[in-house]
């Protein structure tokens, strides 16, 4: 297949005029999107060979790497997941613009107050273009050697090319960071600390491992521990003492913990720790109550009122 240059269709050009000039807060978001793209396809290629032989080599292990270069102000989101063949690649285009590009336009207003929604709308991918100026994503299907190579400056087309992929089944983002001032308060995305930052924030507790080079050897940015997932006869008193230090930075033991699942009509898992003693903030007028809402293990909001109102009627 030669290269080709096509362009997106109306929706689109209307869903990345709004993530490139709309949506101007919270633009880490961009992130958490992306890594949870990529923790899907790695769940999608563990599945796939359960039932494939040859799709994994021996011993590979399935993980996500960043690799932030400050010289050339690019960060490049790396997996070795299920990756997605050509026609796969178009496809996903256009399946985000039939299911999800309307009505994330007319809840534009709504996403600029609350940006932790754009995962709901199947458009996460195209949060690139919230802090690129140009996104180059490079896959490979698993099993197959046939690469494809898709690039957009988000103008309204984007090029599409057959190449081999050198690391085989995965795919390989990369982000051109847009160069920003002080005035637009956006961290520093090249930066290790900040990349640190983000992932303990909205994505600690994805299932496979997080990486990215350190000083002298490679750090695992996650902790994988997703509790409330597990079940309660499987979990030690220890164990649930761990958790609520790593989740609270509260060094005292809990007073009580709650932890069960829900099912039927509506399932969650739930896992509630009542703290021995009040937040020292507790009866400020600002402070801002309520649980953490995760969804496949990905942190979406803090302080989720709707989950746990601060007064119940009678």
């Amino acid at each position: 297949m030669a290269k080709q240059t096509q362009t997106f269709n109306a929706e689109i050009k209307q869903l990345l005029d709004l993530m490139i000039h709309s949506l101007y807060s919270h633009k880490d978001i961009f992130l958490r999107e992306l890594i949870s793209n990529s923790s899907d396809a790695l769940d999608k290629v563990k599945f796939l060979s359960l039932t494939q032989d040859n799709i994994l080599a021996p011993g590979e292990e399935l993980q996500i790497r960043l690799e932030p270069n400050k010289e050339v102000q690019t960060l490049k989101i790396i997996d070795n997941g299920i990756g997605m063949s050509p026609d796969e690649v178009v496809e996903y285009i256009g399946t985000i613009a039939r299911s999800g590009t309307k009505k994330f336009a007319q809840l534009n207003n709504e996403l600029k107050e609350r940006p932790e929604l754009i995962g709901q709308f199947g458009v996460g991918f195209y949060s690139s273009f919230m802090v690129a100026d140009k996104v180059t994503l490079h896959t490979q299907k698993a099993g197959t050697s046939i690469g494809t190579l898709w690039e957009s400056q988000g103008d309204g087309t984007y090029s599409i090319d057959e190449i081999p992929r050198a690391e085989g089944h995965g795919t390989t983002l990369t982000l051109h960071l847009k160069k920003f001032t002080e005035e637009d308060e956006v961290e520093d995305f090249t930066e290790a600390m900040t990349l640190k930052s983000l992932v303990k924030k909205y994505s600690d507790f994805i299932a496979h491992p997080i990486r990215m080079k350190g000083e002298s050897e490679d750090e695992t940015l996650n902790s994988q521990k997703a509790l409330w997932l597990k079940n309660p006869a499987e979990i030690s008193a220890e164990e649930y003492k761990e958790f609520y230090r790593h989740v609270s930075h509260d060094w005292n033991d809990p007073l009580k913990t709650i932890h069960y699942k829900a099912e039927g009509t509506m399932e969650f898992n739930a896992l509630l720790y009542l703290p021995t003693q009040k937040p020292w903030n507790f009866n400020m007028r600002d402070t801002e109550y309520g649980l953490s809402l995760y969804i496949k293990r990905v942190f979406i909001m803090a302080d989720c009122k709707d989950l746990l109102p601060l007064t119940c009627g009678s």
